[in-house]
């Protein structure tokens, strides 16, 4: 049987991970180590999961990889025949009720939902399991001895932010109301930020965080984020509708530079410190970002359509509004870390890879 990261992976997939493998990861620093990935769910995780194990195929790297899943079949799910190699370790249970498991060199806390949608913000099991979860791990770490530990955050940490600015930097933290239940989310990822300083300062561990800005890469059909519709609605062939102007701002990044990015900070990142995420050149309005999931591919003869004929004029900045979500990346690019996905690009990918990822649950 196939056991291989190439063999159990659809071709335009593996690609992604083969560049990651191939130009922009330093697997010396991994060679015959142990590194634990908390969540086997997300789109980030699968990404790092499978670049590892491309890592020991491609460069006889001998490391070894631990996920928690729900059950077996969960993993075989996701993972396929790549649950069998014997590098790759599959435990079951989930950061909340962490189970008795070998020690790690290496320890990736990915259960901060990166796929939440805004109406899922105030549910307080997300909120629970990423700051409990988080501090399970942090004792795991710390009875391991780890070398290094990165707890994978969101930038909407920041909240609203009113600088002055066109961006925003690590240390431009922004108002949450924490007496509002759709701060939930953000305010349980500022917690678990906290625990990661409060650990890398009491117990002198190697702790660092990163603030992913909105992660592009294949979605579920059900995703509700903006973005991510507009994703779903080509992969559907379907209109691409925006609900609102479309003047919302963020920075985007491709999974794979978003990869090799956290696999940068675990490695060569400062202990206790923060970084963004994002690609300086992929930051547009919602309504600019619907004009490129239409133009991606043109043999699909897409529109876009504004579902409140009001909101097709184009809106005007007001200075009083907050600072957009356009992440500062100066952080990270000081780690050696330069994107290589276009905007364009990563959106093109990202809809083939949706249409994948439905037909592959067709198939199982």
């Amino acid at each position: 049987m196939d056991c291989t990261v190439k063999g159990n992976l659809p071709s335009e997939i593996f690609e992604d991970i083969k560049k990651i493998a191939d130009t922009r990861m330093n697997f010396q620093q991994l060679k015959n180590k142990t590194v634990f990935v908390s969540d086997c769910h997300g789109l980030i995780a699968y990404y790092i999961i499978c670049t590892l194990l491309e890592g020991n195929d491609f460069f006889e790297n001998n490391t070894r990889v631990i996920i928690l899943a729900k059950s077996r079949e969960d993993a075989e799910k996701q993972f396929g025949s790549l649950t069998l190699r014997k590098d790759f370790v599959v435990e079951i249970g989930e950061s909340k009720n962490f189970p008795e498991i070998e020690r790690a060199d290496f320890v990736i806390y990915c259960n901060c939902p990166c796929e939440v949608a805004e109406e899922d913000c105030n549910n307080p099991e997300i909120a629970d399991t990423i700051i409990s979860g988080f501090a399970n791990v942090l004792e795991y770490a710390k009875e391991s001895n780890a070398e290094s530990v990165l707890l994978v955050s969101s930038y909407m940490v920041y909240g609203e932010v009113f600088s002055g600015k066109n961006n925003i930097c690590e240390n431009d933290l922004g108002y949450l109301d924490p007496t509002d239940a759709d701060s939930a989310y953000a305010q349980s990822m500022r917690s678990a930020e906290t625990l990661a300083v409060c650990y890398a300062e009491k117990f002198g561990m190697n702790v660092k965080i990163a603030r992913p800005c909105p992660t592009l890469g294949g979605v579920r059909m059900s995703d509700e984020r903006k973005w991510a519709k507009l994703i779903v609605s080509a992969a559907k062939n379907q209109s691409i509708m925006l609900t609102d102007n479309g003047g919302e701002k963020f920075s985007f990044c491709y999974v794979t530079d978003t990869v090799s990015a956290l696999i940068d900070i675990l490695l060569n990142g400062k202990s206790g410190e923060a970084y963004n995420i994002s690609n300086g050149n992929a930051n547009v309005t919602m309504r600019e970002f619907a004009q490129l999931v239409k133009s991606a591919n043109p043999e699909k003869n897409l529109s876009v359509v504004f579902v409140h004929r009001k909101d097709e004029e184009e809106p005007e900045f007001s200075p009083s509004s907050p600072t957009p979500y356009v992440l500062c990346n100066d952080k990270i690019k000081s780690l050696g870390f330069s994107p290589k996905t276009t905007l364009k690009d990563g959106i093109k990918r990202s809809i083939r890879a949706t249409e994948l990822r439905a037909e592959l649950r067709r198939i199982k």
